[in-house]
């Protein structure tokens, strides 16, 4: 499968670079999806976050270094990305369980993290809700957060916590009054990433304000929120209903690692967006495209 390929090759990438600074930019190229979507993906089929894996990669090697070389150890911190001596003890303990400083004068266990790589494994397993819809060009308007591609999984959760706080989210629930169009419901819309702009991406709360068909007359987007235009596309709405987060990350977890490695489409490039309606009822639209043969 194409995408699996272009995984493994961001791994190999990673690999080659493992003691040298990764470039956020390459590794969209790689993939051929921004760096957030493979983030997302990288993690439900590894069970571990992009920078988990890179920095336990880089804490392995640095104890074999350890072990097998006479380097100095701030040496051997440096090499693998960390400023200083202390910001390197303190990551190695936390993985290995030891101190640096003791691997070359006692006898101690360390720990692991072997170089991953990805194969299709069809199981069939799991039952997912879903529709493959041509949907016309449409307008978001919200309130739109410029975050560290790299942070966003930590950052997204209080982005929604602080808009509850402070009177964003009945701004949007009154938009949302105005505007009842598909995507439906409270969006939050995960844009940006692409390669050549990786380092940084957009988080969107916000609601579909224009659906680019004869009968829609466009909601006016207040001066104070941003738009956001997504063309024409084929998405794949899935149904995510359920307590979250559980609900939402399930749906993510079946759609990487079984519903796109056996589809016979690929991730477009353009947002995701979770759409949070009400009574524990909320979908996924991923938008894909045909594989090119």
């Amino acid at each position: 499968m194409e995408w699996i390929e272009r995984v493994n090759n961001v791994v190999n990438y990673i690999e080659e670079n493992i003691d040298k600074e990764i470039s956020y930019d390459e590794i969209a190229k790689l993939a051929v999806c921004s760096v957030y979507n493979f983030q997302r993906m990288f993690s439900y089929i590894a069970n571990q976050s992009l920078s988990e894996y890179i920095r336990n990669r880089r804490l392995t090697l640095a104890a074999f270094d350890i072990l097998n070389t006479r380097e100095n150890i701030i040496d051997i911190a440096l090499k693998y990305g960390y400023n200083s001596q202390d910001a390197f003890t303190r990551a190695f303990r936390r993985f290995h369980g030891v101190l640096p400083s003791k691997v070359r004068t006692e006898v101690v266990s360390l720990r692991t993290c072997p170089k991953i790589s990805f194969q299709i494994t069809i199981t069939g397993g799991n039952h997912m809700n879903y529709q493959i819809e041509q949907w016309a060009a449409f307008t978001i308007s919200g309130i739109r957060k410029r975050i560290e591609t790299e942070k966003a999984f930590q950052v997204v959760p209080k982005i929604w916590q602080t808009a509850g706080n402070d009177g964003t989210m009945n701004r949007l629930f009154e938009l949302l009054s105005q505007a009842d169009m598909r995507p439906v419901g409270l969006l939050g819309v995960s844009a940006g990433g692409q390669w050549g702009d990786s380092e940084e991406m957009d988080y969107y709360l916000g609601v579909t304000t224009y659906v680019d068909v004869p009968e829609c007359t466009k909601v006016i987007t207040p001066e104070d929120m941003d738009e956001l235009q997504l063309p024409k596309a084929t998405w794949v709405i899935i149904e995510a209903n359920g307590e979250l987060p559980d609900s939402i990350q399930n749906v993510y977890k079946n759609f990487y690692t079984e519903w796109l490695p056996n589809s016979g489409y690929d991730l477009d490039d353009l947002p995701v967006i979770e759409c949070y309606l009400q009574d524990n009822r909320q979908e996924v639209w991923i938008a894909i495209k045909p594989i090119c043969k």
